[in-house]
């Protein structure tokens, strides 16, 4: 029988997040998936918010641009996207404080291929195709898994967890978790039901030796301005009168890939899924004037039809829906095993992605503490159970939020509260203020309660991101330094002046409160100063967010809202010492030696962890 220490069953984005994160962290585990090959059909799009950063944690930064494009824009129209949007978000401004872009536009399988390279390249990680798991059994502290190959032989795998990122209708959750433990999704806080026609169609340019007669070659049209024209960028949401609407370009500029998304609650058996999109379609690749509103002279010009490939096009039941329960003992669930969304939030591969960094460090933490027993871990799970149910909460909120403007359009509610937001920002005092979104989760966990952190010591916050340089290496991105190497948890040092007395302080703390060095130890602090500090000892190295000029200098790119400040911005201008977890949430802060020590002696306490 094989052996390893995290079985994972499916080899989606979910899955796959968490296989990473575990090999970061130097966990083994095995992904069993059924599918042979990667289903070529993109699915999931749009990866929004902090899910963009966990990508780039997960060493996928250098793939984003070959599998996705940035959107300059959310816009929400009456109808269609032909019309002027009533309102529109600028995409652009680092309003989420990670130096990143706050939403991606994938082409699913491409993005899945990425991770499935990584894995490649790792000895923490096999994936298994072609394999169905048929049974789970557990014994003790130890979980096997039972399955069946593509010859359809039989295997076994003895690990510490089984993990579901199998689906909604996955083995995991219906075959053993709702049978032995009641465990099954059911309606959330926001509550949707619906039926769309969802298709991805391949637009190929027309020229003039293609398409000779098109009417727009006379005014003097590229084949690339023709295209903006009938398939404007950024994504659009399209609200009655008429049929709801999702549609917009994903994946690489140069795919030229588009979806498009039209409600069809009344949808039967009967009906034609592509004769509908057509008929929706059509109308919005129509036009009588051009983007400046001139009319054209030869009147309605239609985009050439032969042009539209349409690679997908189905009927597809969307709701919102949350598992009663995330896990029972060494069995867990995430991604759609654990919640499913409506089309028109962005929320689905994000929630996923955010299930996996999170879980990650929890299982290499129960791996590595000694005596580990069903109460402790149960605990540890429930603290993730508990903030993941606060995120994924928020994510239905913001999703609802969409499909209110979506399906039912502008209220009078809703153009109040964009205009008193617009005229605060001409003001310069509120001018830099993030939009209410980025408020939320500059929150973080604080408000959750039972969540792995000490609200007494100001934990629970997120860390925002910002390049980092020293006096050994130029700008990168925080996370990838403040990542732990050998533990769950960082030590950040924050030092005005004397770093070597500073670094000395944090290490006694260490030593005084005995911590496991799995959790925290000298590997894992980093000293990090406000301003550049060049003149420290060689065997120390002291971070500093790097100017905007050096940035500029790198060819880096500087967005909106960024500074390097930001990196300080959710502290106390008192903080001292920060202990971090390894998804970038803060345990708890401290302003001098003595509340280090008494923050981490908490840590011991939320982990039951007994000295010798």
């Amino acid at each position: 029988m094989d052996t390893t220490e995290v079985i994972i069953v499916g080899a989606g984005p979910a899955g796959l997040a968490l296989a990473l994160g575990l090999s970061n962290l130097k966990v083994k585990s095995i992904i069993l998936e059924k599918e042979l090959e990667i289903i070529e059909d993109p699915r999931g799009i749009a990866i929004t918010q902090d899910a963009v950063r966990i990508c780039w944690d997960l060493g996928l930064g250098s793939d984003i641009d070959k599998i996705s494009h940035e959107p300059p824009s959310f816009n929400f129209h009456k109808t269609s996207f032909v019309n002027a949007p009533f309102f529109s978000r600028d995409m652009y401004p680092d309003g989420f404080a990670q130096a990143l872009p706050s939403t991606i536009f994938h082409i699913q399988p491409m993005l899945e291929l990425a991770m499935r390279e990584k894995l490649n390249n790792s000895q923490y990680c096999e994936l298994r195709c072609g394999c169905t798991v048929t049974g789970r059994t557990q014994e003790g502290t130890d979980i096997i898994a039972e399955y069946t190959d593509t010859k359809g032989q039989p295997g076994s795998i003895r690990g510490s967890w089984l993990i579901g990122a199998d689906g909604k209708r996955g083995v995991v959750r219906k075959h053993f978790l709702e049978p032995s433990a009641g465990v099954r999704q059911i309606d959330s806080t926001y509550k949707y039901d619906g039926i769309w026609v969802a298709a991805n169609l391949a637009i190929s340019l027309p020229t003039p030796d293609t398409h000779p007669d098109f009417p727009l070659w006379n005014l003097g049209y590229t084949p690339d301005e023709v295209y903006d024209l009938f398939w404007p960028s950024g994504f659009h949401f399209g609200s009655p009168p008429g049929k709801p609407l999702a549609a917009g370009r994903f994946g690489p500029k140069e795919a030229r890939l588009w979806r498009h998304e039209l409600a069809q609650n009344d949808w039967d058996d009967t009906m034609d899924a592509e004769e509908l999109l057509w008929e929706h379609l059509i109308p919005m690749i129509t036009r009588k004037r051009d983007k400046r509103g001139r009319a054209f002279p030869a009147g309605e010009v239609t985009y050439p039809r032969d042009c539209v490939e349409i690679r997908r096009c189905q009927p597809f039941h969307f709701t919102h829906k949350v598992v009663n329960k995330w896990f029972d003992d060494r069995t867990i669930l995430i991604g759609d095993a654990a919640h499913v969304f409506p089309p028109f939030g962005g929320q689905g591969i994000a929630c996923g992605l955010r299930d996996a960094q999170q879980l990650a460090w929890r299982l290499m933490l129960l791996q590595q503490l000694p005596h580990v027993d069903r109460s402790i871990s149960d605990e540890i799970l429930q603290a993730w159970a508990q903030e993941r149910s606060y995120s994924v909460r928020l994510a239905a909120n913001f999703t609802e939020l969409n499909g209110q403007l979506c399906n039912h359009g502008d209220s009078w509610k809703f153009w109040l509260l964009r205009n008193i937001d617009w005229a605060l920002r001409q003001l310069p005092f509120f001018g830099r203020r993030p939009d209410p979104l980025a408020r939320i989760e500059a929150r973080g966990f604080t408000i959750v309660d039972g969540g792995f952190f000490s609200s007494e010591h100001g934990g629970g916050g997120r860390l925002p991101q910002v390049y980092l340089s020293s006096q050994r290496a130029g700008p990168e991105l925080s996370d990838a330094i403040l990542f732990p190497k050998t533990t769950v948890m960082t030590l950040i040092v924050i030092v005005g002046t004397d770093p070597e007395n500073a670094r000395a302080e944090a290490r006694r703390a260490l030593d005084e409160s005995e911590i496991d060095e799995a959790v925290l130890s000298y590997d894992s602090i980093r000293v990090v100063c406000p301003n550049p500090c060049t003149s420290v000892a060689d065997n120390l190295e002291v971070y500093y967010p790097t100017p905007v000029e050096q940035l500029s200098e790198a060819a880096i790119p500087i967005r909106p809202l960024y500074a390097p400040s930001n990196l300080f911005s959710r502290f106390s201008p008192l903080t001292k010492f920060a202990i971090l977890r390894a998804d970038f949430f803060t345990f708890g802060l401290a302003k001098n030696y003595s509340g280090l020590v008494e923050c981490i002696t908490y840590l011991k306490h939320r982990l039951h962890y007994q000295t010798s």
